[in-house]
């Protein structure tokens, strides 16, 4: 039984976190870097979407389109300049072109809580609080697979840290609480998504972003 388990688990997670030999996450984030260096940037961070069981269209005259080999996602990166703050998009079929940004609210906001994000993390959805019968501790936590996620990695001067978070735990429901629902939501990490959403879902809905040929 424990080793069908662990089986399962491991088909989950190989799902959800799609890191197979075809994903260009790391050579993307790794390119970006090296860009960063030669600009003397030090300040800067990219979040990746995965959002499994969306239907998506394909409009194959449309230059921007993504044809996937696999899964899908995108990635977008933040990064000021003087006082110019940029965005860039990848998907897992290229790269788009750098965008000016007006607003400036996300770096900031990076900048301000860079301790925060270091060190707090999303928590499991828990329905019930922990218990301890015959000397064993029971969690009673709530999960669901092909759910969207969310993973960030930080960039500030010489520190460079990740974190991740299933979007599953910032929700709650009436006959099934999530009583990390308030902390979860409170969280710098949670806030700067948001915060980043509200711009790429407007720039997204606006079809700014413009593939790189």
């Amino acid at each position: 039984m424990q080793k069908s388990l662990i089986i399962i688990l491991f088909l989950i997670s190989n799902l959800i976190f799609g890191q197979d030999k075809n994903d260009p996450t790391e050579s993307f984030v790794t390119k970006l870097k090296s860009e960063m260096m030669k600009e003397n940037i030090s300040n800067f961070f990219i979040v990746k979407h995965i959002s499994p069981g969306n239907t998506r269209i394909i409009e194959l005259k449309d230059p921007n389109s993504c044809n996937e080999n696999g899964y899908y996602f995108v990635m977008y990166a933040f990064w000021e300049n003087g006082n110019e703050t940029w965005i860039k998009k990848y998907d897992n079929c290229g790269e788009f072109k750098n965008v000016k940004l007006t607003n400036s609210k996300p770096i900031k906001f990076y900048k301000k809580n860079i301790e925060s994000l270091k060190i707090n993390d999303v928590q499991p959805y828990i329905f019930k609080p922990d218990s301890i019968a015959n000397g064993k501790k029971y969690s009673f936590i709530s999960g669901r697979t092909h759910t969207a996620h969310r993973y960030f990695w930080f960039f500030q001067d010489s520190t460079e840290f990740e974190k991740k978070f299933d979007k599953y735990n910032l929700e709650t429901e009436k006959n099934n609480k999530n009583l990390n629902y308030e902390l979860n939501n409170n969280l710098s990490i949670v806030k700067l998504n948001i915060i980043c959403e509200e711009i790429i879902n407007e720039m997204e809905t606006m079809k700014i972003f413009t593939r790189l040929k």
